[in-house]
């Protein structure tokens, strides 16, 4: 059995334990002393025990963003779920309808065809689920835009088997921009708007609220929104390139990252890792080269990825060694949890468990 940090084969996913825990504890005073309710993304690892350590550590519950997800934590004991994805199909609601049997379940609607189908089979069997309306903040990718919030919910509200108690959005255009002050910006606009859009809902009789937001890197501008009250964010347990670049995490505060080993050094100017785009990711970001951050290596450029190698550019000749060990800080932490079955958590350079990532691959 592996017990220490220098014992692990290589590629492998690595989450340093001190370093999560500061970030789950920073989060968690955040929320707490503004009164606003976390309900963390576990999409981006995916592990039921990391989830539990963050309700245990004060989270109301969990979010998922897959059905097959969010059956996965349930499975694993989870009674308090927001499924944060729109459910359509008859197959998908039937499984919304069990699920719902066995834990407090709640959802999201966009749309008068989604919300039909779902009140439809709720009804029939004598069940009714909560759901949120979702809005679009800016990301253009699902949601309603504010204008047509109140006539859509207006009609949702009649239908039977389906509550609506609250408003949500995804703020995801955030990671195209860069910088603390650009990002705050734009986190401002978009939560100002999803609180106007729950005041006029209450205005015309709808109860909706409960207005949820998602984005780690708007946290800070979150709680300090009056009607805010309650976040989704995710990404702040692990962080990764991404929110560095958006100025919410610095480096010390990336818990997760890859271990590579350097293969082969072709010549002065490039070495080759045992990670490529399997192991890390092909997400690239606004104005930054690479496909990661090389821990210790700050000049340094992982370049190039092919499916087993990462090609790193460098312009010092001796910087890399054959059988030399790097750490890289992936851009997106998300799209690595799903790529490893899993993850060596470790403290102090001992590996203190081995933790399966057992919602892998549940895209459905």
């Amino acid at each position: 059995m592996v017990t220490q940090l220098a014992e692990i084969d290589s590629p492998a996913l690595i989450v340093d334990l001190d370093v999560m825990e500061a970030n789950v504890a920073s989060m968690t005073r955040l929320t707490g002393a503004h009164g606003i309710g976390l309900w963390p993304n576990i999409k981006g690892h995916k592990i039921p025990a990391l989830a539990w350590y963050q309700v245990r550590s004060g989270a109301a519950g969990i979010t998922c963003q897959k059905l097959a997800e969010a059956e996965v934590m349930v499975n694993a004991g989870f009674n308090e779920v927001l499924l944060a994805v729109q459910v359509i199909g008859a197959s998908k609601v039937e499984r919304l309808r069990r699920l719902a049997r066995r834990a407090h379940v709640v959802t999201v609607v966009d749309s008068m065809a989604g919300a039909q189908e779902i009140s439809g089979a709720f009804a029939r069997n004598d069940q009714s689920i909560e759901a949120f309306l979702e809005v679009d903040l800016g990301y253009r990718r699902c949601g309603v835009t504010a204008s047509e919030a109140s006539e859509l919910a207006r009609r949702i509200a009649h239908l039977p088997g389906l509550e609506l108690v609250g408003v949500m959005g995804y703020e995801g255009h955030l990671y195209d921009l860069t910088g603390r002050a650009e990002v705050e910006a734009a986190a401002r606009r978009s939560y100002e708007q999803l609180v106007g859009v729950s005041k006029d809902l209450q205005a015309v009789g709808i109860a909706a609220t409960r207005v949820s937001v998602g984005a780690s890197a708007g946290a800070q501008v979150a709680v300090e929104t009056p009607g805010i009250t309650e976040i989704r964010a995710g990404s702040y347990l692990m962080n990764d390139r991404a929110q560095i670049a958006m100025g919410s995490a610095g480096q010390a505060a990336c818990a997760a990252t890859v271990l590579a080993t350097v293969v082969s050094v072709p010549d002065g100017s490039r070495a080759v890792i045992d990670a490529g785009a399997k192991a890390l990711t092909a997400t690239t970001l606004p104005d930054l080269a690479g496909y990661g951050l090389l821990v210790g290596h700050d000049e340094a450029v992982l370049d190039r990825l092919s499916d087993e190698h990462g090609m790193i550019a460098t312009a010092s000749p001796d910087e890399f060694q054959v059988g030399d060990r790097v750490h890289v800080i992936p851009n997106s932490h998300t799209v690595v949890f799903n790529q490893f079955a899993e993850v060596y958590a470790v403290r102090s350079g001992r590996v203190e468990a081995v933790l399966p990532v057992a919602a892998r691959g549940m895209m459905q």
